[in-house]
């Protein structure tokens, strides 16, 4: 009894911080287990050890704090569209919309270092190598920091050539650029938490994030509220609400990773750069940077012709893709579990439990996004009216979204193709792939089908929605080709 008492007040995230969510939550005892630290699947104080027990359920148990945790971050955008369309116009949703396409870039580059810092913390516990583990930390600390500093700069310096190369409406510019300029205050904390939740993973921990992106959400939520509905500051209230809960965010995953017990020594002193784990982050994380970087790109030039049919049209692409971040919540988590899984089993040797982790993966979420595709061509009108009451802007966003949404069920494959090949240091094929994709089928398609058919815009907004989809499928052929040359070819090396 004494000890139990002494393992739930010496647990990491029993602090201040915390202490209200145990006042909130008088839980029965399975479920503050699963949010505080149960001891089954060989969970460690720490984190859960990826390689050992059943693949299906230790993916399931992994990836569910993720779901929770990109369920918030998704749910901060969607947020800031609902309040503005609930006090504001169109105009107001077009600059959210556009000044959202504007910070695309920095989550390239934090996707990026962010993979590639979880897979290397995640490989060097698989081999159980703590004086790797150490030097992995120091340099994707330094790494991270020098990450904050360029994308708060590069933010400053390039949010207003970007708005202006968006095309932006006229009468969206203004809502565009306070968005923006407001969002730019949260950028270093977005980026600090983002890798500090990195190195969670990296560890096997998903709880901890995941609980803070709850905290962090609901601070989110009641600030858009305040600021908007009762002081009416539109775009730069809800740029204003989802900066301060970042900064929460990351000075409570600040505090919690302090207080956390380490599976490998970790002090101030270690926080240098060892050129060995920095070659290893520059050369994972490049890749998916690169790729993510012209992902994005492709995805405002879409944007940019998008804006070039009007304010309406503008409003209609961004409630919808509001509606898809929330969609594709499920397989993005879902593929973080499954890069660490993938670095922590080859670490340890286990090639085959890696390749289980990405068929599971597909599996689970191929069934939950066929049903939100499905719940969303089905009831377009009622999805698309949560955001807007503008009858132009329902009406396009719900032409645009019964064929967008295809994608949703083809992401549940691809998001866990790249994450399997990401946890296998093989970022650079993933990265090649989807540059084909994007830039030999979603960007000639969005040019010839906003500037050169000669249709009116709601068949417009329809026939673009298929660039995704199509460009998802050209993906997901090219990676499957490659995955099963890649083990094959290792499976022989094995042998020999």
């Amino acid at each position: 009894m004494l000890e139990s008492v002494r393992h739930y007040y010496c647990n990491p995230l029993y602090t201040p911080v915390f202490s209200l969510i145990h006042v909130c939550l008088p839980l029965y005892s399975p479920l503050n287990n699963t949010l505080f630290g149960g001891a089954d699947l060989k969970e460690k104080r720490y984190g859960l050890d990826l390689t050992q027990g059943k693949i299906s359920t230790v993916l399931l148990k992994f990836a569910g704090p993720f779901v929770a945790a990109n369920l918030v971050n998704a749910l901060h955008g969607v947020i800031s569209m609902l309040v503005v369309g609930m006090f504001a116009g169109s105009e107001v949703i077009s600059g959210v919309a556009t000044g959202s396409q504007v910070l695309f870039p920095l989550y390239s580059f934090m996707m990026g270092l962010g993979t590639s810092g979880t897979v290397l913390i995640a490989r060097s516990i698989g081999e159980k190598n703590k004086e790797a583990g150490t030097k992995a930390l120091g340099s994707f600390t330094i790494t991270s920091a020098a990450l904050v500093v360029f994308l708060t700069l590069f933010m400053i310096f390039m949010r207003e050539p970007l708005i202006v190369w968006l095309r932006t409406p006229a009468d969206a510019i203004a809502s565009a650029r306070r968005y923006v300029v407001v969002s730019t205050f949260g950028t270093p904390f977005n980026v600090a938490f983002t890798m500090l939740s990195a190195i969670a993973r990296g560890i096997g921990n998903s709880k901890a994030p995941s609980i803070i992106a709850s905290i962090s959400c609901v601070i989110n939520i009641a600030l858009s509220l305040l600021f908007v509905g009762v002081f009416g500051l539109a775009e730069a209230g809800v740029a204003a609400a989802a900066s301060v809960a970042q900064f929460i965010s990351f000075i409570c995953i600040g505090v919690w990773l302090l207080r956390c017990q380490l599976p490998f020594p970790f002090t101030v002193k270690d926080i240098r750069p060892d050129g060995k784990s920095i070659r290893y982050l520059l050369v994972v994380g490049f890749p998916v940077i690169l790729q993510e970087l012209l992902v994005s790109i492709s995805f405002m030039i879409n944007m940019n012709r998008v804006n070039i049919l009007g304010v309406e049209a503008s409003a209609s692409v961004g409630v919808v893709s509001r509606i898809f971040n929330i969609a594709a919540v499920i397989p993005n988590s879902i593929g973080s579990a499954i890069s660490a899984i993938t670095a922590q089993s080859l670490g340890a040797g286990l090639r085959k439990r890696a390749l289980s982790s990405m068929k599971w993966g597909m599996l689970y979420a191929a069934v939950t996004n066929t049903a939100i595709m499905l719940f969303c061509m089905i009831w377009p009108d009622l999805i698309t009216s949560l955001f807007s009451s503008d009858p132009v802007v329902i009406s396009g966003a719900s032409n645009y979204l019964v064929s967008f949404i295809v994608d949703c069920s083809f992401v549940a494959f691809l998001f866990s193709l790249n994450a399997y090949l990401n946890g296998c240091g093989k970022s650079h094929v993933t990265m090649w792939y989807q540059l084909i994709s994007a830039f030999l089928v979603r960007v000639p398609l969005s040019i010839y089908i906003t500037g050169i058919l000669d249709l009116e815009i709601n068949k417009k907004l329809f026939y673009l929605g298929f660039a995704s989809p199509l460009a998802s499928i050209v993906a997901i052929v090219i990676g499957v080709v490659y995955i099963v040359r890649y083990n094959r070819r290792e499976s022989e090396l094995a042998v020999t």
